[in-house]
């Protein structure tokens, strides 16, 4: 059966880091940083070449974090993440041959919706989980709170524009089962390895 996103997401803090390594360097110090603060799961998203190299890093260097691959576009890249270990995958958008083939490889996906239809596609496909993305740009808080009796057995997985300011509103929403933070790893300090400022950051959340 495949492992559902919902499963994954609930261990740790219900704030996942969503990051963008420069450096495979950079993997393990920084993963060390947000786990000592209660973080267990991690989206790293294939935006930078050393992600693939880094995800494989982390799911055999650090077997007690839950490591997905984010930013997933088309069916090769996901039989890359894959391939790298990641325990889930988290899309920009709704495709649903990618879906299936995720579902025919029983690992969680999350794919990114903005509409009602594309949420209905994830639905109809069996997912439990959708990421609304970019949330601040579609409709934040009060998009989720409208499709609540729309699809009430659909939780919501927001990032893009969620910012530690109002991240707590997207949580206490009932339908939110987790939110995505850039915030928690930004490109500045990773660049530098202020490791110290990255854990400021972390526990305050």
């Amino acid at each position: 059966m495949t492992t559902r996103f919902q499963e994954l997401a609930t261990q740790g803090k219900p704030i996942v880091p969503v990051i963008a390594l420069p450096t495979l360097e950079c993997a393990l110090p920084l993963a060390d940083t947000l786990s000592s603060c209660g973080f267990k799961v991690l989206e790293i998203t294939l935006r930078t070449d050393c992600a693939l190299d880094a995800i494989k890093l982390l799911v055999e260097s650090r077997p007690e974090l839950v490591i997905g691959a984010g930013t997933v576009k088309n069916r090769q890249q996901l039989e890359q993440t894959l391939d790298a270990g990641a325990q889930f995958i988290v899309s920009p958008g709704t495709d649903a041959a990618m879906i299936q083939q995720a579902q025919e490889r029983n690992v969680a996906v999350v794919p990114g919706v903005m509409t009602p239809s594309e949420i209905m596609v994830a639905e109809n496909l069996g997912l439990d989980t959708v990421k609304l993305f970019p949330a601040a740009l579609a409709g934040g808080t009060d998009f989720i709170r409208a499709m609540a009796a729309v699809f009430p057995a659909i939780k919501f997985f927001p990032t893009g524009g969620v910012t530690e300011d109002d991240v707590n509103a997207y949580l206490a929403l009932p339908n939110v089962i987790c939110a995505g933070g850039t915030w928690l790893s930004p490109a500045g300090l990773l660049e530098r390895g202020d490791w110290n400022r990255i854990h400021e950051i972390a526990q305050r959340c």
